[in-house]
């Protein structure tokens, strides 16, 4: 008994010392990804759609805000679990600081989460992990159908609960229910309609695959699992379905001006349909041919390849065919986004395994080469010069040998882990040498005068003062900022999306300044030239009649231009006009 236990500890004393190099060595890795994707991509702070969820974020922690603000009626119906939280961090820290720790922290999450996840497809491949957590830390560029993407350079909902559903998968992988449960549920309630997307794939993997299903009492208990914990974000998202456009018909003709790029297919960028399928052909078809090592994965993949096709059908009926505004709002474009991430993944743990089993100089040498090329699929830019310099590699006898070690893994995923470092500092250097300050190339925030406008009406007006600003995007973080009501903006129109009943008085309020959205031959650039056009000629007395109508308290104009209406403030670039002395006077 005793030589038995002596063994047992031997035996745990050994897969210690192997496995704690192991992780210490990826966890520095996965560090340094970290940190250099954050060059890569740079951080942004009220910036796109930060306009919608930074007013969600104080409105929560003061509901007195946003009077006489449609856009503001439509806030507590986001469904996203994320803002309550921040809101709650909000009333400890300041909201600046606190967004830039939550992006850092969702930035480690997605890098290890990739890296975890190849490590379940290969578990003994330290340069499948490597190779993942480097293909997030470039940014990942998959087929961009309905303007998705995995790694964006602000904190935002989306980019949060990526994490989790590559752990979802993974934990799927290794058929564990309960973290299944758990990581599905916490993407869900970060993001729903990005959950529902995780559920269409799990869901079918689960029911065309014996594995799972003959365990379907488990699994049945995992998903009861997962309604509890998911339980905020489905209310969230029960509460804003059930928000119906009056006129669907308006909303469907809004919505094709507001959102081709998400919800209208024959919009879409036609090389990115080549993109997806060449992808997917070449999924299936080298994951098939070594189906004999990766016959789960291989699998799963092809499953899941397939619920991708299908959500891309969907988006064609819903668009043309059922002209169907809860069908829509689903974005079904957008579940591309996690098939993607995974077949990234696959394809470059399957690649590593094959370079690092492979014995013979010139095999190796071969899947050096396919492993660079797999960063081509994904990296049109940064790619092709991956895949030069592992020909030119091999081409050098002496390079070969003494730098690439003749294929050594350990080699390679050093050499790439320096370029993606390489990448980090070019892009960094990039940002800066266009005018920019260095603290300005790596953190984007909007123009210093439009923030001091709304610091100005902040603290000198009061919360119910209605603001008239410029309509386009440069003035649409201006409600976040300032905690002030606006007239409307171009970026308000995203509300309909999850309160559709906000669509008639977008459109009224649009109208009201002489644009009317469903006129013929109107696309989204028209219409921004066409708003931007409109705000600039405004006169004193379109001001005064639209005045009139809505409760206008303050317009913005350029020092420019010309107004009898009183100056209230004045920066280098603006000038604030209080419109209620002239109208009282």
């Amino acid at each position: 008994m005793s030589n038995l236990q002596n063994w047992a500890k031997s035996d745990r004393l050994l897969k210690f010392k192997y496995e704690f190099p192991f992780a210490f060595d990826v966890s520095i890795y996965g560090l340094i990804f970290s940190l250099v994707s954050i060059l890569v991509t740079g951080y942004r702070v009220h910036t796109e759609n930060q306009a919608l969820q930074i007013p969600l974020v104080h409105y929560i922690n003061d509901p007195s805000l946003y009077p006489n603000d449609p856009f503001g009626q439509t806030l507590p119906y986001y469904a996203s679990a994320v803002w309550y939280l921040v809101a709650l961090g909000n009333r400890i820290f300041p909201l600046e600081p606190l967004l830039f720790s939550l992006f850092v922290l969702e930035r480690l999450l997605v890098i290890f989460a990739a890296g975890y996840t190849a490590k379940t497809f290969a578990p003994h491949s330290k340069l499948a992990i490597i190779g993942a957590m480097a293909l997030i830390a470039l940014g990942l560029e998959g087929p961009t159908l309905g303007g998705n993407a995995l790694v964006i350079n602000y904190f935002e909902q989306t980019g949060l609960s990526i994490p989790f559903f590559l752990l979802a998968f993974a934990a799927f992988y290794q058929q564990n229910p309960w973290l299944v449960a758990l990581w599905t549920a916490l993407g869900f309630n970060c993001n729903s309609m990005y959950g529902a997307y995780a559920l269409s794939y799990l869901g079918a993997a689960f029911l065309l695959d014996f594995n799972y299903l003959r365990n379907w009492k488990k699994w049945l208990l995992g998903f009861l699992l997962f309604l509890l914990l998911a339980s905020p974000g489905i209310l969230l998202t029960l509460s804003a379905f059930g928000r119906e456009a009056a006129d669907k018909d308006l909303w469907y003709l809004v919505s094709k001006v507001r959102f081709p790029h998400h919800l209208f297919p024959l919009t879409w960028n036609k090389i990115e349909f080549g993109k997806y399928g060449a992808i997917a052909a070449l999924v299936l078809a080298f994951l098939y041919q070594n189906c004999d090592r990766f016959r789960q994965l291989s699998k799963l993949c092809n499953i899941w390849t397939g619920v991708s096709f299908l959500w891309l059908i969907y988006a064609f009926v819903a668009a043309y065919v059922t002209k169907s505004p809860s069908m829509l709002v689903m974005h079904p474009g957008r579940a591309i986004t996690l098939w993607y991430g995974i077949a990234a993944i696959a394809l470059v743990s399957a690649f590593a395994v094959k370079l690092e089993t492979t014995k013979g100089t010139t095999r190796r040498a071969f899947w050096v080469i396919m492993l660079s090329a797999s960063f081509l699929i994904w990296y049109p830019i940064v790619g092709p010069f991956i895949l030069a310099l592992a020909l030119i590699a091999i081409a050098i006898h002496p390079v070969w040998y003494y730098i690439l070690g003749r294929g050594s893994s350990s080699r390679i995923a050093l050499l790439l882990s320096l370029w993606v470092v390489f990448v980090g500092i070019t892009s960094l250097q990039e940002r800066w040498g266009k005018g920019q300050s260095l603290a300005s190339a790596i953190i984007y925030r909007p123009s210093a005068t439009i923030e001091e406008i709304a610091n100005w009406a902040q603290k000198n007006t009061s919360t119910d003062s209605v603001f008239l600003a410029e309509f386009g995007l440069g003035w649409q973080q201006f409600r976040g900022q300032s905690k002030r009501p606006v007239y409307m903006n171009w970026k308000d129109g995203s509300a309909i999306l999850w309160d559709r009943t906000f669509v008639t008085p977008w459109v009224e309020r649009l109208k009201a300044v002489g644009f009317d959205i469903t006129e013929k031959g109107l696309n989204l650039n028209k219409s921004m030239k066409k708003l931007d056009d409109l705000y600039k000629n405004l006169r004193d007395e379109d001001v005064a009649k639209l005045k009139s109508r809505y409760k206008l308290d303050y317009w913005v104009i350029s020092n420019e231009k010309a107004s009898q209406f009183p100056t209230a403030f004045e920066n280098q670039a603006f000038k604030v006009l209080n419109l209620n002395e002239r109208q009282a006077g």
